[in-house]
């Protein structure tokens, strides 16, 4: 019994040490800049919920181990007192150390210290006002214990207990000025944290037809044996189910998408509700056409049964023409038909502040909806407003909208508040619409679409409010997401999948399948519209940012497919199947084989650039002058501002702290942990290439 008291005490005092170090993290902080430059970061609530589990579970398993050999109580002896603040040391050391190699979690210096100290005092106070020795007084008692500590250096496994309590703090002083040591614990972390021991694996299915960033796919309606592939830069190809190397182009509109950059480029598309209906064998397009001062988005049918390529470029009709800034950030891009036969499209905020919760100027932020059907009669009448900032034409608007019939209203919407919803898919069975909501520094989403609903953006994201005011006055109703999750180093851009429903994979029927571009991961999660708070890990992509998951489709024969963006500079790009790893690669349609790519080729200027655009620009500015998109938020979400590469700052920067702080993140170079780590992520070509991209910005300053 006494025992165990001993152990229950002595866990108490480790919880209120851990508490007490939180309240005092500010004050810690001030004091360990006074000898190393370390970041000051925040918390969120799994952060500190995992370092309060490394280092309670660190102090049980150690106490515990302790109490086996101790006869005395904790507060028995100043001997007994002292070997208690030896463990609680070597329980801080273990499992601080453990945290910071194992852990994705930012590694929390500053509570971490605070708590030690807070320990290390209130065993010492104890005994001091418990202790056993009552002959003595309190100054006489807290004396005789720190004599006690003393003494216990003759004993070996006081220094092995110092050892240990040192080796986090020898981790974070090699960790600041070794760049060894930081290359090495980046790599060590990001093999823990972002490998994936799924259940699933995704098998090639192209081993036949080489392709150029496939960025969406469809089944051909009424052909079980043809896929039509969408590349990014505005190419339609139709090849073989399974693939048997043909590759036929339907239609090249990649001269007017332009530069492909950052989101820019060809986004999605669908067939007509009736497609292969005589006289209607058209595609819906939404893609970008960007130039240096000006960019427009369109959403453009094509006619594939006007003839050759060319001729089905010379039948495009834009239906609607969206001018928007050149930033080229946000555009959304799904292009579906709902089972009402209706077009829907999910557009983007565009990057522009006075579109948000708006809905008589701009067709941007939320979910549109038209009959390109022109059925007219009680189904949709003739558009009735036009936008602001660009055009609309060759379709009706369905009369069951929530905002149809209203000339102060622009009638397509079908549902608002949204920032980037890049895709979502109808649940066949019951026509519920699933997104993925692409968030800005902080949450991701996924959102249960309705008409009508008003999903919050900018004054909500995730659960949370933002500095942003909701407007005087909120169009529909108000709507959170069904699952969020916080942005790490690793996952922070959804991309909305499918709700599965089929017999291939009875395990995954009635779930939404989605994942994360970053990471490559794969999730799922029961579909019913209600507050989901955890998901199951499915497995993870091979090709990750820039170059991975794009969309996700179900095709009749119930198997899921996978586009995998892949480099821009070469045909590497793959579709994929999701399959069971039990069941083998051989059970995929592509019967195991691999994909038909490229062979790598170095790394072009203009792939460089794209590189650079798409994971650095959003925060440190397309030029480099830490005036990103996402500098506003990040500063307000993380404290942290975006260098500026142009600064007398960064001048005093070498090539290698540069690189590092690419490679390591922030925290590797003493710096904020909202700079992620891209380790792992970018091959070394890539980060040797935009370290090399970055310096030269200051290069070419200095020579100005």
């Amino acid at each position: 019994m006494q025992r165990f008291l001993g152990v229950a005490i002595s866990v108490v005092i480790a919880g209120l040490a851990l508490g007490a170090g939180y309240a005092l993290v500010d004050v810690t902080h001030a004091l360990i800049r006074l000898a190393l430059p370390l970041p000051e970061v925040e918390l969120s609530a799994d952060d500190l919920a995992n370092t309060v589990t490394y280092l309670m579970v660190a102090s049980l398993v150690v106490f515990a181990l302790v109490a086996i050999f101790a006869k005395q109580g904790v507060f028995a002896t100043a001997r007994r007192t002292a070997a208690q603040v030896y463990a609680w040391g070597t329980a801080w050391g273990a499992g601080s150390l453990t945290l910071f190699l194992m852990s994705a979690s930012v590694f929390p210096h500053r509570l971490l210290v605070g708590a030690f100290v807070v320990g290390v005092a209130m065993f010492v106070l104890g005994y001091a006002i418990f202790g056993g020795n009552r002959d003595k007084s309190i100054v006489g008692r807290l004396g005789e214990v720190v004599a006690a500590l003393f003494a216990s250096l003759k004993n070996p496994l006081a220094w092995l207990a110092i050892l240990v309590t040192i080796a986090p703090l020898a981790a974070a002083v090699a960790y600041v000025v070794s760049q060894e040591f930081r290359d090495a614990v980046a790599e060590f972390r990001v093999q823990q944290n972002v490998s994936v021991d799924g259940d699933w694996i995704t098998v090639p299915v192209n081993t036949e037809t080489q392709l150029l960033q496939p960025i969406m796919i469809r089944m051909v309606p009424g052909e079980p044996n043809q896929m039509v592939v969408l590349e990014r830069a505005g190419r339609l190809y139709r090849i073989g189910y399974p693939d048997d190397g043909t590759k036929e182009l339907l239609v090249d509109f990649a001269d007017q998408v332009g530069e492909v950059n950052l989101e820019n480029g060809a986004m999605g598309f669908d067939f007509d509700p009736r497609f292969g209906e005589e006289g209607r064998n058209f595609i819906y397009a939404y893609f970008t056409s960007f130039e240096t001062d000006a960019q427009t988005n369109y959403l453009a049918r094509f006619d594939l049964g006007a003839g050759d390529p060319e001729a089905v470029r010379a039948s495009q009709l834009n239906l609607i023409e969206i001018g928007r800034p050149p930033t080229q950030y946000h555009n959304g891009g799904h292009v579906e038909v709902g089972p009402d036969d209706m077009l829907y499209i999910a557009i983007g905020e565009l990057d522009m502040a006075d579109s948000h919760q708006t809905i008589d100027t701009t067709l941007a932020g939320g979910i549109l909806r038209i009959d390109v059907l022109n059925q007219g009669g009680d189904i949709s009448g003739p558009i009735l407003r036009q936008p602001e900032n660009g055009a609309s034409r060759g379709y009706s608007i369905p009369l069951d909208n929530p905002f149809a019939g209203r000339e102060d209203a622009l009638g397509e919407f079908y549902a608002i508040g949204l920032r980037n919803p890049f895709r979502f898919a109808f649940d066949p069975a019951n026509g519920s619409i699933w997104a993925g909501e692409v968030g800005s520094t902080v949450w991701e989403e996924v959102n249960v679409i309705e008409k009508g609903m008003n999903y919050q953006f900018p004054f909500v994201e995730g659960r949370e409010e933002t500095t942003f005011p909701p407007p005087p006055s909120i169009h529909g109703e108000q709507k959170g997401p069904a699952y969020t999750y916080r942005h790490t180093a690793y996952d922070r851009s959804v991309i909305g999948g499918i709700v599965y429903r089929g017999s291939r994979w009875p395990e995954l029927d009635g779930k939404y399948l989605f994942g994360d571009n970053y990471s490559g991961k794969f999730w799922a999660m029961p579909a019913v519209d209600e507050i989901i708070e955890e998901v199951e890990v499915l497995g993870q992509a091979d090709k990750y940012a820039q170059r991975g998951f794009t969309s996700m489709i179900q095709t009749p024969d119930d198997r899921i497919l996978i586009t995998v963006m892949g480099s821009s500079s070469s045909p590497n790009g793959a579709i994929v199947e999701l399959v069971r790893k039990d069941a083998g690669a051989q059970a995929s349609i592509g019967g195991g084989g691999l994909a038909a790519a490229a062979e790598a080729v170095p790394l072009t200027e203009l792939e460089i650039r794209q590189s650079y655009v798409t994971n650095c620009a959003r925060c440190h500015g397309e030029n480099g002058y830490g005036d990103g998109p996402d500098a506003a938020a990040l500063l307000e979400n993380a404290g942290a501002a975006p260098i500026s590469f142009h600064s007398d700052e960064f001048a005093t920067r070498s090539r290698d702290h540069v690189r590092l702080a690419i490679s390591g993140g922030g925290e590797a170079v003493a710096m904020s942990y909202a700079m992620p780590p891209w380790e792992g992520v970018l091959i070394e070509d890539e980060i040797d290439a935009l370290t090399d991209y970055i310096m030269a910005m200051r290069a070419s300053e200095d020579a100005q």
